[in-house]
């Protein structure tokens, strides 16, 4: 019988799911509960990291940690902002399902399709989430579980909730807004309010080399993540570091990105601001170094698995735009889009004894996958509601025992933007359900230049089905309308479409 278009592309799929690594596990035992350390940069592009190409910013500490493990090329964010991508993360569902799949607010008028009108706040049945999230997923398991730095999917959430969602211990920016500010005047511990007078002075809020003064966020989550790791060492636990860094800073604070010294970059032939940045991520690097530092020191790093990544693609406007860095190395777009920029990110696994080092992988993955794949390193069920896989295998040299999938999935609000990667294929839409398919075969074009849409009909097809059913049976589905055809009367999407049309000016 000829194979169907939908057999090939299903073996196509499952193909780049068996990415070449080492078929020989690892020459120990799984832990029945290691413990599990997620770390997450905010607005990291794909090579922002010397291990994916950076060759101005110094990254030693997480280059190192991609040597001595597992480095994924085809990982894939959530989404491409950071609250809908927190949200994915977190309830293990990709944006066709997610109750959150922007930025902002839902629409206030569901009957409208041109999107109109935002509510004003996230209601109740979109957050705190109904469904149940990482934390508990965790918690229920056995771990003991903290969270530090932009909570959740950076929403307030009223008091207790933190804990009722499966943190014991959390700490950090309870909305996203507030972690632009590097030197805070409050934070968040358990409830409680935390106030720093130190950073209350415009000498200290205002300018991007700060000194000695004041209190630097970075700093003090990296004190309670290793007080939280000390206190636990007997294990299991599980933490959660969703880092501020390196997000930029809100206008109203000034556009300097903060940081306590300007590090090893004073004499660079470079933009104040292009130091301030590279500085902070070097500054970050080292805590990264210090954590997998002290589970050698605790004799707890051989049965404590980490995972970095990033919540979204590159944000240059934080040293005003300029191609220093090259932050997204050969993709197109960057933060806020669904092509390749936007959504491919970073992903490292470390894990001493058991993921054989200096491997690499391009398997396609996402992060609503990171829930099936800790229950499965916990031993337990992941939820029946999530749309991920576990990628056990994968990391412990199993690649044929690999579940595999037809698809991933994304939409965005802004712009109206759809996305699909199936195998080798990613299509993109964006403006509204009836508007042409772009396709690109990301074997041959990993900048997405060619559109070769027009010579693979059968494909094409199928990715207007995928974008069709991947958002129908989700009950919140109603409150992120998409428009049959662009409608430039949106006024949020209208230099998000501007920027899509010119192909360029990310």
């Amino acid at each position: 019988m000829k194979p169907t278009i939908h057999t090939l592309i299903a073996c196509a799929g499952t193909l780049l799911l068996a990415p070449l690594v080492s078929i020989n596990a690892a020459d120990k035992p799984q832990p029945s509960k290691p413990n599990i350390i997620l770390i997450m940069a905010d607005d990291l592009g794909y090579a922002g990291l010397g291990c994916y190409g950076q060759t101005l910013i110094q990254t030693p500490r997480i280059d190192q940690m991609a040597r001595d493990g597992m480095r994924f090329t085809d990982f894939y964010a959530a989404n491409t902002v950071c609250v809908p991508s927190r949200c994915g993360l977190i309830t293990g569902q990709h944006p066709g399902h997610a109750t959150i799949r922007d930025n902002y607010p839902p629409h206030a008028d569901i009957n409208l399709d041109n999107g109109g009108g935002y509510m004003r706040n996230h209601p109740e049945w979109a957050w705190p989430p109904t469904v149940t999230t990482l934390g508990r997923v965790l918690k229920d398991a056995g771990y003991r579980t903290a969270q530090f730095g932009k909570l959740e999917a950076g929403i307030p959430m009223p008091a207790g909730k933190m804990t009722e969602h499966g943190w014991d211990t959390w700490m950090g920016f309870r909305g996203t807004g507030a972690a632009f500010q590097y030197y805070p005047v409050e934070l968040w511990k358990n409830d409680e309010r935390l106030t720093f007078e130190a950073n209350k002075p415009d000498d200290v809020r205002r300018p991007g080399i700060v000194g000695d003064k004041g209190v630097y966020s970075a700093d003090l989550f990296m004190e309670e993540i290793s007080t939280f790791i000390r206190e636990n060492r007997e294990g299991p636990f599980f933490l959660y570091f969703p880092s501020q860094v390196p997000h930029g800073r809100s206008p109203r604070d000034g556009d300097e990105i903060q940081v306590p010294d300007i590090g090893p970059y004073g004499d660079r032939p470079w933009t104040h601001l292009e130091k301030l940045y590279a500085a902070m991520m070097t500054r970050f690097d080292d805590h990264i170094g210090r954590i997998i530092d002290l589970l050698k020191e605790l004799d707890i790093d051989e049965n404590t698995v980490i995972f970095f990544t990033s919540d979204n693609g590159d944000e240059n406007s934080y040293y005003k735009y300029t191609d220093r860095f090259h932050a997204t190395g050969p993709l197109r777009g960057k933060k806020r889009y669904l092509y390749e920029g936007g959504i491919r990110v970073p992903m490292i696994v470390r894990w001493p004894g058991h993921i054989k080092a200096r491997q690499t992988s391009d398997l396609p993955w996402a992060a609503w996958d990171l829930m099936a794949t800790f229950a499965d390193l916990a031993g337990v069920q992941a939820p029946a509601h999530t749309d991920g896989i576990s990628v056990v295998p994968i990391l412990l040299g199993r690649p044929k025992e690999q579940t595999p999938r037809e698809y991933l999935y994304w939409e965005c609000q802004f712009a109206k933007q759809q996305a699909v990667r199936m195998g080798p294929w990613k299509g993109f839409r964006y403006g509204g359900t009836k508007e042409p398919i772009e396709l690109y075969d990301l074997r041959k074009d990993i900048g997405e230049n060619d559109n070769v849409a027009s010579a693979h009909p059968d494909v094409v097809k199928r990715m207007r089905e995928i974008m069709k059913e991947a958002r129908e049976g989700s009950a919140y589905t109603q409150y992120w309308p998409l428009p049959e055809h662009r409608r430039d009367d949106i006024k949020l999407d209208n230099r998000i479409y501007q920027r899509l049309d010119m192909r360029k000016g990310y």
